[in-house]
């Protein structure tokens, strides 16, 4: 599994890699613009990522616009797998919880602070881990 944590908090990073280090690669973009690179590089090297770890709240383009260039890289790329978004906010309204279900087509949508036997259940239920 390659995964991509996106969050411009590094103890983010860091405590997902704790998580999901035993299960596959990580890698870590702290910014949205960052995050759309590291991804389409992935995608031309033939390597995607499985999943991606998005927070909303990021410097410059935020984790929706992020999502959505993503999943537009990915749709261009003609690869015909999918990537797994989990949204990982502080936000708990219903407009960014329903874009990012809807809009960005996320599998989780988890709200800081992060509670480490609740991550990992909930990624296991979805055959993340």
């Amino acid at each position: 599994m390659r995964y991509l944590i996106v969050d411009d908090d590094e103890s983010i990073h860091l405590y997902l890699q704790v998580i999901l280090s035993p299960y596959g690669e990580c890698v870590t973009a702290l910014s949205g613009e960052e995050a759309v690179d590291r991804f389409a590089a992935a995608l031309a090297e033939g390597a995607p990522f499985d999943v991606v770890f998005m927070d909303i709240l990021l410097p410059g383009m935020d984790g929706h616009e992020a999502a959505g260039a993503m999943r537009r890289a990915e749709a261009s790329s003609g690869d015909a797998a999918s990537f797994k978004l989990v949204m990982i906010t502080c936000l708990v309204d219903d407009t960014n919880v329903n874009r990012a279900m809807s809009d960005a087509r996320a599998e989780l949508y988890i709200t800081k602070p992060l509670d480490r036997e609740s991550v990992s259940r909930q990624l296991r239920e979805r055959g993340i881990l």
